[in-house]
């Protein structure tokens, strides 16, 4: 049985007469005639009584008749569907972002932009550290990710374009000398007892931290790990050593803890969006569209 059979049946069942049904489906009677016989005859059964000036439905037509109406919107609703699926107007968008992310613009900004322009796509949001996101991006469960990464991703699979850039801060207690500096240099804390990132979490700043150390020729000294960035605030605020984290942690103030500037030259974080390079997904392409960096 085809489509295109039910619309014919569903015009002369509407209708109840070959000729205006004909016209309305834009064909010749004759075809149509032909048609529905066809029908008949895949079916087994008399779907209309043909009398000279009437036509009406024989009780095999009848029980077709609202199941025809239901199978044809059935298609219709599947085709538009499928065109809204191919357009990005629908479906899921998963997306990867670093915990610092809600702390700045950018996150709810392009949230914000694209529920206002496709606001029937479901966004699923997952909280992870940057090398989480390469995996679950290059296994296939998330569609993008706001990442913390400097210079080029780890993985040929993975692409990713940065949006902005954060100056790294010491974190230090208030009693620290240095608390009340401008600001100070990596090499300026060789000697103060540092409380960083586990090498398991995979967060990104743990690296960049390393590659600045090494540049400078210093040692640090790290005493306590924390996985994450309130924890190692806090910490701080007991006293247990300072800590690096990107500016936008310094809007968690706390009487016991200042943050000063890091100056050396590469001191910063980079924020970027990571996909496959092979993602095609008009979903993604359209969130992708409206991330700006700021």
């Amino acid at each position: 049985m085809e489509l295109r059979h039910l619309r014919y049946f569903l015009a002369v069942a509407e209708e109840l007469h070959f000729t205006r049904a004909a016209e309305r489906l834009h064909i010749g009677q004759p075809p149509l005639s032909q048609q529905i016989q066809a029908l008949e005859a895949e079916l087994g059964a008399p779907l209309f009584r043909r009398h000279q000036r009437k036509v009406e439905l024989t009780a095999a037509g009848l029980q077709l008749l609202p199941r025809a109406r239901q199978i044809l919107a059935d298609s219709a609703a599947a085709m538009a569907a499928a065109r809204r699926a191919a357009d990005g107007e629908i479906g899921e968008l998963r997306i990867g972002f670093t915990s610092s992310l809600p702390l700045t613009p950018i996150l709810h900004r392009s949230l914000r932009r694209y529920r206002e322009r496709y606001p029937e796509v479901k966004l699923t949001l997952c909280e992870l550290f940057t090398a989480a996101q390469f995996d679950a991006l290059e296994n296939k469960q998330l569609d993008l990710g706001f990442v913390r990464f400097n210079g080029p991703p780890p993985r040929d699979a993975i692409q990713v374009r940065e949006l902005h850039r954060d100056r790294l801060l010491a974190v230090l207690p208030s009693a620290h000398p240095l608390a009340g500096a401008s600001a100070v240099t990596l090499s300026q804390l060789a000697d103060t007892p540092l409380i960083g990132y586990p090498r398991e979490a995979g967060a990104g700043l743990r690296d960049v931290i390393l590659q600045l150390a090494r540049q400078s020729g210093v040692e640090l000294h790290v005493v306590q790990e924390a996985g994450e960035a309130i924890t190692q605030i806090g910490l701080v605020a007991a006293g247990v050593g300072a800590a690096i984290l990107p500016s936008p942690l310094e809007c968690v103030q706390i009487p016991a803890v200042r943050y000063v500037p890091l100056a050396d030259e590469d001191a910063y974080l980079a924020m970027g969006i990571a996909t496959r390079r092979d993602e095609d997904s008009p979903l993604a392409a359209h969130f992708l569209a409206g991330v700006a960096g700021d």
